[in-house]
């Protein structure tokens, strides 16, 4: 073996043996939790930047698991750390604001996790109210990441890496009870998260309950908290101890004081699908659509029979209990782009169904319908349309002279 083989044997042979690598039996469970955690988001328009740190947060959670099963224990243990830590500097930025937010973007002067967490509970009443009805977690949190700190800052001989690596050199440590708490402070971190998110944005917790989110009639970019892993995970009474808290009960009662939405109104608010079968409980729900929906309701109402509805010819659009005749393996925006300011159209065959064209409020809709309509449908859809067309002009008017 020349010297250059020789080198390149040592330099491959410096990597972690196949003796320090593990799987985790709670391997599939935990990155099927954080893939369905990515979901998380929030709404609330000062607080969009949060959703970068939840983000960052379930990814560090996702390298921790490769990390250990890799063999890297202690550089698991600290990204575990960090996701935490990661979250509670978005708390603490949520409350203080764009200044705060700046000075933490620029790398200026930021407190330390230790001074932040101290904070938290002085500027966010929620926080503080959660804190104190699940006392029990935070400090067994706070236990663990003591204990994970250890390992970390390696302190004992039994945190270094021969003992990992050499069984024989003396040094015994106990991989099965060390495996086990990576599990149990992952998982405890993943709790941790989803409660900071919760706090951050309660309307998480509003759509996690059955009940609370028919009241929610408008469907912002907010997703329910995963309060079955909590429930699993953490404590069967979690749900409940978050909502007895002072906050989120005046919080939710703002919700509950209006109108509760009927299933089929529901669909349309939240998920933008209309069943023809329950047109009139959505008729008579009509003030809780918006403009759009109205003009959609009222086309179906007329007996015009269409499977998607495209407003402003935007690729997300409304579709209706009717099958359509078309299944697309994959959507490009451009299909739909190019019709806005196009000539109104109908009955354009688009594959195995038809398209047709009309000048909508703003921009062209976008309709999609398995048969031709007749003529007297296409006069009826012109109709309705001119109708709406009509009083959304009358209303923006009304609202830019109101602005003058």
């Amino acid at each position: 073996m020349d010297e250059t083989a020789f080198r390149e044997k040592i330099r491959s042979n410096m990597k972690l043996n196949e003796q320090m690598r593990t799987v985790l039996p709670q391997h599939n469970e935990l990155l099927d939790t954080l893939n369905n955690l990515e979901a998380m988001a929030i709404g609330q328009s000062d607080r969009i930047f949060c959703n970068s740190f939840i983000s960052e947060a379930i990814r560090l959670l996702i390298n921790a698991i490769f990390l250990y099963e890799d063999g890297y224990f202690d550089c698991a243990f600290y990204s575990v750390r960090q996701a935490a830590e990661t979250c509670n500097s978005m708390l603490y930025i949520a409350n203080k604001g764009v200044s705060a937010l700046k000075r933490w973007d620029e790398k200026n002067y930021f407190p330390m996790n230790s001074k932040l967490i101290s904070q938290l509970s002085q500027i966010d009443t929620f926080y503080s109210q959660v804190k104190a009805n699940v006392p029990e977690f935070f400090d067994a949190y706070e236990k663990a990441t003591s204990k994970s700190n250890k390992i970390i800052h390696k302190q004992g001989f039994d945190t270094f890496y021969l003992p990992h690596q050499n069984p024989m050199c003396g040094i015994k440590i106990d991989k099965e009870k060390e495996k086990q708490f990576f599990v149990e402070f992952v998982t405890d971190t993943i709790c941790l998260v989803i409660i900071l998110y919760i706090v951050v944005d309660p309307i998480s917790l509003v759509f996690a309950d059955e009940e609370l989110t028919m009241y929610f009639n408008f469907d912002p970019m907010s997703e329910p908290a995963d309060m079955a892993f909590l429930s699993t995970h953490l404590d069967s009474d979690i749900d409940s101890k978050i909502k007895s808290t002072a906050y989120f009960k005046e919080f939710s009662q703002y919700f509950l004081e209006k109108e509760k939405m009927r299933p089929a109104t529901f669909d349309v608010v939240r998920y933008q699908v209309f069943d023809l079968t329950h047109l009139d409980d959505i008729k008579s729900q009509e003030s809780l659509l918006n403009f759009y929906e109205k003009l959609i309701l009222a086309l179906l109402i007329s007996g015009i029979q269409v499977t998607r509805i495209h407003p402003d010819c935007f690729i997300l659009g409304y579709t209706t209990s009717i099958p359509s005749n078309y299944r697309p393996t994959e959507w490009s925006s451009s299909d739909y782009d190019r019709f806005q300011n196009s000539p109104s159209v109908f009955n354009a065959p688009y594959h195995t169904i038809f398209r047709s064209i009309i000048k909508g409020p703003e921009k062209n809709w976008l309709l999609e319908h398995n048969i031709p309509f007749t003529t007297k449908e296409i006069e009826r859809i012109r109709d309705i349309f001119n109708k709406f067309n009509e009083l959304y002009g009358r209303l923006a008017s009304a609202f830019d002279n109101y602005n003058l």
